[in-house]
């Protein structure tokens, strides 16, 4: 196994994760305040980078769907799936969307609602705040951060089977700078992605421990702590490995089924014995003022230089996304052989963005419904307890509270351990020569050795950092992300173009 390491991508990796977690062991306020300096130069200053980046990715799917490129198929004419259709969004769907869905869906819109942006012109509490709320979850939610994933996955999968570029960052970038990413150059790419994607991982893990340690606290009275946090970081990653080494045709596909059918039956359920008459009303409006305000939402045009608040919502939602997507795209790009690429742009872009709105309509209606006609209760809990308490404040007002709960907290279980799974797995082809495409598993030890720092971090995170820190280690991975996925952008481009001029010269010829 030594041997098939990679060592530039893995050990400079391996000791900058140590590092972290010795430094918030010992020094925690000093972490936050490091962490804090970068986070506020890197976000404040690259902000409208990011929001322009999010949507140009957005339209060059778009660009790509109704090109010549979309009829190719990925892994040659011949290429059968790995999955079937609904195996295949299933994986795709949960891998990407982690616990982000759960620990926002409720929290952000009771938070805009009542401190809406003056740039808005809404008060707090008012039909426009309520509009605002609603549209926002849509715009850090939907379409330009499915574009994200969706760029770069595509152009990792036609490098990587059609082209037989290796399993690495550089196959984003070869078709656009040749073999420049090859080598020792190339491992380098590979362990700063792997060093953000780590970070972000554990970022998530740790809102998932937030608010599987509200559940356990509001269910079962068990208080929060380190070692409850600890307790269900063990038990998310030990699932996780199990399920990693099963194989891409064994645990994983069966938990991201799980994860699916979980999702589809916490939001039909909450659309069916919430306020229906409410949430249509409402998210029909948000989604209306969406998509007829589309373009200065997106990139904010009417936020005064004085206000922060796109760099700490959306520049940071999207900083996020773009932290995730190159090490998600080599387990999205792997998985996608047999289908074209249009099927690929609608099960990685155009359905879970359909799924994200349905979503975050059925859970933020809901919550703001019953915020307001409880006199800003899910706020005050915000205020009180954190925003992960807010999901059980929520379910407090629906039938069957504490199954409910139940399903929630299992649903964070679950969500994350399908996240787990597919990614320590891109993680460990991304330090080794292992995988190839013929031979697509990694090295198990590899993947635990990532998991138990994953793990670690995420824990750590949850009972030191709070939000705002786990926020905040979410948004340092964003920049090496930005630049990596733009790269790939201009990838898939050059193919595009290509396939454009010989389909231009098929037609001449004929």
């Amino acid at each position: 196994m030594i041997r098939q390491l990679k060592p530039i991508a893995f050990w400079p990796a391996l000791i900058a994760m140590l590092a972290a977690l010795i430094l918030i062991a010992i020094d925690q306020r000093r972490f936050i305040d490091i962490t804090t300096q970068i986070n506020t130069i890197l976000i404040h200053t690259l902000s409208p980078l990011f929001l322009y980046s999010a949507l140009g990715l957005l339209l060059l799917c778009l660009a790509t769907f109704i090109s010549p490129l979309g009829k190719v198929r990925i892994g040659g004419a011949t290429a059968e799936p790995i999955y079937s259709p609904f195996r295949w969004f299933s994986v795709s769907l949960t891998t990407v969307i982690a616990m982000g869905i759960l620990f926002w869906a409720v929290a952000e819109p009771v938070v805009h609602f009542h401190e809406p942006p003056a740039f808005s012109g809404s008060r707090p509490g008012s039909d426009g705040a309520l509009r605002f709320a609603m549209s926002s979850l849509f715009v850090h939610w939907t379409l330009a951060p499915y574009a994200i994933y969706t760029v770069t996955a595509l152009t990792f999968a036609l490098g990587f089977h059609n082209h037989g570029y290796g399993f690495s960052i550089g196959t984003l970038l070869r078709p656009l700078a040749g073999d420049r990413f090859q080598g020792r150059f190339g491992e380098l790419v590979d362990g700063l992605v792997l060093f953000s994607v780590v970070v972000g991982m554990s970022a998530v893990l740790s809102g998932g421990l937030l608010l599987i340690g509200d559940g356990l606290r509001v269910l079962f009275d068990i208080p929060k702590s380190g070692t409850v946090y600890a307790l269900a970081a063990s038990f998310i990653i030990s699932v996780a490995l199990l399920s990693a080494a099963t194989g891409l045709r064994g645990g994983i596909q069966l938990l991201a089924r799980v994860n699916a059918v979980l999702f589809i039956a916490l939001m039909l359920y909450l659309l069916l014995v919430g306020p229906g008459d409410f949430i249509l009303r409402v998210s029909g409006d948000a989604l209306t003022a969406y998509l007829g305000d589309f373009f200065p939402r997106h990139l904010m045009t009417r936020e005064p230089a004085s206000s922060q608040w796109s760099a700490w919502w959306t520049t940071a939602f999207f900083a996020s996304w773009f932290a995730w997507a190159p090490l998600s795209c080599l387990f999205l790009g792997k998985i996608a052989r047999g289908y074209t690429v249009r099927q690929f742009i609608l099960v990685n872009l155009v359905l879970p963005s359909a799924f994200g709105i349905l979503w975050f309509s059925a859970f933020g209606a809901s919550a703001l419904y019953f915020d307001i006609h409880d006199h800003g209760a899910l706020y005050q809990t915000y205020k009180d307890q954190g925003l992960a308490a807010i999901s059980y404040q929520l379910f407090s007002y629906l039938p069957g509270s504490f199954v409910l709960g139940l399903f929630f907290i299992f649903a964070c279980l679950i969500s994350f351990i399908t996240a787990a799974d597919s990614n320590t797995d891109a993680i460990g082809g991304l330090c080794t020569r292992a995988v190839t495409a013929e031979a697509m598993t990694s090295p198990f030890t590899i993947k635990l050795l990532w998991a138990a720092i994953i793990g670690a971090v995420g824990w750590s995170s949850a009972t030191y950092l709070g939000v705002d820190g786990i926020k905040m280690l979410a948004n340092l991975a964003g920049l090496p992300g930005l630049v990596i996925v733009l790269g790939s952008a201009g990838s898939l481009i050059r193919m595009l173009t290509q396939a454009t001029r010989q389909s231009a010269q098929v037609e001449s010829e004929s």
